[in-house]
């Protein structure tokens, strides 16, 4: 780690030395993000589990509706939409999931492919 300032300011971050240390202390186990591909690559991933929570919570909701509405014709019919949309939006998510990863596949990001 760094002991004193001096040793911040005599590194060169453009072309550092072995034994420049790292100002910025990285947590175990994080990602570092070296270029756009990794950046975007981590920002797809997160943006498909939150497609899928919401796909997943907007069917359970659904459900429940369509279990609450006792008998009502208005109240089925608006769950069964939902249950519905929930369902294709699921289809949705996966499928452009393992579309992004079949083109990562075909196109590997140290090729200048796509950044999955």
């Amino acid at each position: 780690m760094i002991t004193n300032l001096k040793d911040i300011f005599d590194c060169n971050p453009i072309n550092p030395q072995s034994s420049c240390p790292s100002p910025i202390p990285r947590l175990p186990g994080a990602q570092n993000f070296t270029n756009l591909a990794d950046f975007l690559s981590g920002l797809l991933n997160i943006a498909f589990y939150i497609a899928g929570f919401l796909a997943f919570y907007f069917l359970v909701w659904g459900a429940f509706q369509y279990i609450m509405a006792r008998g009502n014709k208005e109240e089925l019919a608006k769950a069964r939409a939902r249950i519905t949309w929930a369902i294709v939006g699921l289809f949705v998510v996966f499928t452009a999931y393992f579309i992004a990863k079949f083109a990562s596949e075909i196109f590997p990001p140290g090729q200048g492919g796509v950044p999955f």
